[in-house]
């Protein structure tokens, strides 16, 4: 009788720990338990500051994020950059990042905005205003004689 009850505990420690590793309702994303800012936060570091456009993809997007900009125009020059943030909006799952790119000389303005689900981006949006009319002037001013 003692020898089927450890067989029986047993086959019951191996069931759980089976249903445990392989149950597909478990998310292992890197941003499981983190605020919704923190993960943009985190996503914004590794494709822009450190420019791993492939490993941020892999790290917090999912097959079925919808991604409104386009795989090209991720990083605007096609290099890394530190987004100069000057605001941050967060309402529950949605985050709102307005920054500039320092020493862009079309002084470009970016909003963008992520739907967080699970630790991970379910939709990124980018908008992009031109650069301030001062800006516009010092470039397109005519010649004085």
């Amino acid at each position: 009788m003692r020898l089927l009850s450890i067989l029986f505990g047993l086959a019951f420690i191996a069931w759980t720990a089976s249903n445990l590793h392989n149950n597909p309702r478990w998310t292992w994303s890197p941003g499981e338990g983190e605020l919704p800012r923190d993960v943009v936060a985190m996503y914004m570091d590794m494709a822009y500051k450190e420019g791993d456009l492939e490993k941020a993809a892999k790290t917090f997007l999912t097959p079925k994020t919808k991604d409104e900009v386009p795989a090209d125009q991720i990083l605007p020059e096609g290099k890394p950059f530190e987004p100069k943030v000057k605001k941050v909006i967060a309402e529950g799952f949605n985050v709102a990042v307005w920054y500039t790119i320092e020493g862009d000389p079309a002084q470009k303005q970016y909003l963008e905005i992520f739907n967080i689900r699970g630790g991970r981006v379910a939709t990124r949006e980018r908008l992009v205003q031109p650069g301030t009319l001062a800006a516009a002037n010092q470039t397109t001013a005519p010649a004085t004689n």
